[in-house]
């Protein structure tokens, strides 16, 4: 399976993440460049090509303006293009794991959110987010949607409906604990 490495010491946005994850995942330290297409990024988000004219216009569009604010901001070096057709250093691509925080989601983990949520590239960051604060030995987390609120600058309902969207998937378990007090009233736990 394709791991993919997200680097936690560069700010993003949801397009900027999801394309540079796939870029990271694509690319080959045995070259000096990867070359991609807007089509080839889409197949490797949705396992399907992507019809531009009609339904998948916006993940298109999002893909390209995601790839020119990676170059804009020096955090990918475009070494040639035609159309829609890329030649991309492999500099900023490869996260350095002795000296970067980062997280690693699958691909196929990334593939599903993109085939089955309503807002595919904000419920892969809150995946991302979510995935990087598990305790790697135990494979558990405990945090209230208040945190999650807070900390990824999302709404409770928003956090609650990609939590539900990501239990849906199979890709996370939500233990909700319905413990009594002894006053038969229902204790208050983080999920």
């Amino acid at each position: 399976m394709l791991k993919l490495f997200i680097s936690k010491s560069v700010e993003l946005d949801a397009k900027e993440l999801t394309v540079l994850a796939i870029l990271n995942g694509l690319f080959s330290n045995k070259q000096d460049y990867l070359t991609i297409s807007i089509s080839g990024i889409a197949y490797n988000l949705t396992k399907r090509w992507i019809d531009i004219r009609n339904k998948d216009r916006r993940l298109y569009n999002n893909i390209k303006s995601a790839i020119q604010s990676l170059a804009d901001r020096k955090i990918i070096k475009i070494l040639d293009q035609s159309g829609d057709n890329y030649i991309i250093s492999n500099e900023g691509l490869e996260i350095n794991t002795e000296k970067e925080k980062f997280t690693v989601v699958e691909l196929w983990e990334m593939q599903k959110i993109f085939l089955d949520s309503n807002k595919p590239f904000n419920v892969f960051v809150f995946f991302v987010n979510l995935i990087g604060t598990i305790n790697n030995k135990t494979k558990e987390w405990h945090m209230s949607q208040d945190d999650m609120a807070a900390l990824w600058g999302a709404s409770k309902r928003t956090v609650n409906d990609y939590l539900e969207q990501l239990e849906n998937m199979g890709l996370i378990y939500v233990y909700r604990h319905r413990k009594r007090r002894a006053n038969g009233t229902y204790q208050k736990l983080n999920n």
